[in-house]
């Protein structure tokens, strides 16, 4: 695995977890319909006025169109659930319960792309399981819907990841964003274009601060799948947990307990036998 790979999934993961801040925060005035249409369609326009600007008319061409369909609807999925359980659960759960995707991404890309995983990979994946689980122990604020939509969201987002991980190696990295900012926009104005609030006077800057950190996450994630074998950077996407824990404490005023702190050191040292086997 490069060097580069792994500071870029590293900085993806920091990205994410301010976006899922943004978004808790974003949740006291919108509702996720309004917050996932937003972070999408403006995407795309910021998308369009780079392409324009850089004359870089080429990152419309894609000879893998469905691809980049399915990937679009594991994102769109996972973004309305994700965003919907940070209703329900504090964004250290969400995002530790979230971390279930490590599991389900490995194992698609067992199947679907015939990767092979040998036991060093499988112990870290479910020794870094060990510590999302510490983390998300039951207690009694535990609200089990919000639970039901991290895991379902997972789910998606394992997808998302085995679909990235084929389109990073044969399409520029712009070109998947594009298409996934476009057709999620589109998805989501088709189904829940009655439950999106375009009233923005007050919200608009903070949706556009949201696009910003969602674009540099997808970004520096799709750069980390380019020549690396998926199950081994989806582990180090673990970092995202301590970020998320991090944030939630110092700009939220979420406890974080014993057995979480014990969570958060075996997955911290999981990413770092990572990244010295690399």
């Amino acid at each position: 695995m490069k060097i580069l790979n792994i500071y870029n999934q590293v900085l993806s993961c920091i990205f994410f977890a301010l976006l899922g801040l943004q978004v808790k925060l974003l949740l006291d005035d919108l509702n996720a319909e309004t917050i996932v249409f937003f972070r999408s369609f403006f995407g795309f326009l910021i998308m369009l006025i780079f392409i324009f600007s850089q004359k870089k008319i080429k990152l419309f061409k894609t000879q893998n169109l469905k691809i980049h369909l399915v990937r679009s609807i594991f994102g769109t999925l996972a973004m309305y659930f994700g965003y919907s359980s940070l209703q329900y659960i504090s964004l250290s759960e969400a995002t530790s319960i979230g971390y279930t995707k490590v599991l389900f991404s490995s194992l698609m890309a067992i199947i679907f792309l015939k990767e092979r995983i040998n036991f060093h990979s499988l112990f870290l994946i479910f020794f870094g399981f060990l510590g999302v689980f510490l983390i998300t122990l039951p207690t009694q604020e535990t609200n089990l819907l919000g639970i039901y939509m991290s895991i379902f969201s997972a789910i998606c987002v394992a997808g998302g990841i085995i679909s990235i991980s084929y389109l990073a190696k044969i399409e520029n990295t712009l070109t998947v964003i594009l298409y996934h900012s476009f057709i999620s926009s589109c998805i989501f104005l088709f189904f829940f274009r009655d439950q999106i609030n375009l009233d923005l006077k007050i919200n608009l800057f903070y949706l556009l601060l949201l696009t910003f950190t969602a674009l540099a996450g997808q970004y520096f994630n799709s750069e980390s799948y380019k020549y690396s074998k998926t199950n081994k950077i989806a582990i180090l996407g673990y970092t995202r947990i301590i970020f998320a824990t991090f944030f939630g404490f110092i700009f939220l005023g979420e406890n974080i307990k014993f057995p979480a702190i014990l969570g958060i050191i075996i997955i911290a040292m999981t990413t770092y036998f990572i990244k010295a086997k690399a």
